[in-house]
């Protein structure tokens, strides 16, 4: 089961360094997650629970990350995306 809907396909790839900025928006009962490189938009997804806008926003900077648009708040929402929780 899918988390998180994305709407915007990343419109901006392979840049290098940016810098990222996340906000997160409730629209008609939804939570619109929105990353924004060097001030434009960039990507959009949005999810139904608040219990998921952490995940959903990890995973929009973990694409972020491995497309090339590289910051280091997207390298490090990365690696707690794949952090291992005991």
């Amino acid at each position: 089961m899918d988390r998180y809907i994305q709407i915007v396909r990343m419109q901006h790839v392979c840049l290098g360094q940016v810098e990222h900025t996340v906000t997160v928006r409730n629209i008609n009962r939804k939570y619109h997650c929105r990353v924004f490189v060097n001030g434009e938009l960039n990507q959009e997804a949005t999810c139904d629970n608040s219990e998921d806008i952490g995940y959903t926003c990890r995973s929009l900077l973990r694409w972020e990350d491995k497309c090339g648009n590289i910051s280091a708040f997207a390298n490090a929402a990365r690696a707690r995306l794949n952090e291992v929780v005991a």
